[in-house]
């Protein structure tokens, strides 16, 4: 059976605040990162959208002009093997924009009354099995993989699975004969000044400084009329794309074009 030694010291009482403190910031900068994604995100998917459709036309003009220049036919096949190939990745990344976009529309509301529940069922769980407090966690792949679905959870304020991952912890702990009454934190300086280094970074850096940006109206706007700016820009730019093709091509038609 596996007992962990606790020495109650003050320093150790601190490392577990600042874990708290830690945790706590972390999931403040995830839900600011999904406010951010709700109030700006169609925007910044426009703008993503013309944005690679323009460096598709730019990756077009410079295939068939260098085709031109060698007194070549172009092959519409390997051109557009070649666009598929160079665009990949910019495809890959609209999509995970979008789906990024949906689980933020996705998120409910959620109560006070749910909010302190959530909290106090991640704190009894934390006690168990934080893994940077408990390093058994990390040990038992059966823990570490409930610590996962439990902080996952935290983040998104998901009450059930919460619920659902501290009765399984529970078993989990009984199961396995660990019995969470005592621990040793070692190389508690070290990890207390790594803690206080992480904490300040979270806070001075996105996404826990769109606190700021979304409290503030006017702020809001003007980044609303920047994104609006950017798109406008990348649509005049699309428009001179089209006349180049154009151009190139010596046809005096308009390419269409096909988002993969």
């Amino acid at each position: 059976m596996n007992e962990l030694i606790w020495t109650g010291s003050v320093k150790q009482d601190k490392y577990v605040e600042l874990v708290k403190e830690r945790d706590k910031l972390k999931k403040e900068a995830f839900q600011l990162s999904q406010e951010y994604i709700r109030v700006f995100g169609e925007l910044i998917l426009e703008v993503f959208k013309k944005k690679i459709e323009c460096i598709r036309k730019k990756k077009m003009i410079a295939y068939c002009q260098a085709a031109i220049n060698r007194g070549e036919a172009i092959d519409q096949t390997a051109l557009q093997a070649y666009l598929a190939k160079e665009m990949k990745a910019y495809q890959q990344k609209l999509k995970e924009m979008i789906e990024e976009r949906e689980r933020a529309k996705d998120v409910g509301e959620v109560t006070q009354a749910e909010l302190l529940r959530i909290k106090k069922i991640y704190h009894r769980i934390a006690k168990k099995i934080h893994p940077d407090i408990f390093p058994v966690t990390q040990e038992e792949p059966l823990l570490a993989e409930l610590w996962n679905r439990t902080n996952a959870a935290y983040s998104c304020n998901d009450l059930e699975t919460l619920i659902q991952c501290e009765m399984l912890v529970n078993k989990a702990l009984d199961e396995l004969g660990i019995i969470v009454e005592n621990i040793v934190i070692p190389d508690i300086e070290e990890k207390i000044s790594a803690l206080k280094e992480e904490i300040l970074e979270i806070r001075e850096t996105d996404p826990y400084q769109y606190k700021y940006l979304l409290e503030d109206e006017e702020a809001v706007e003007e980044k609303k009329e920047s994104l609006e700016e950017e798109l406008q820009s990348y649509e005049e730019y699309d428009g001179q794309l089209e006349e180049m093709l154009a151009a190139i091509m010596g046809n005096g038609g308009v390419i269409a074009w096909q988002m993969n």
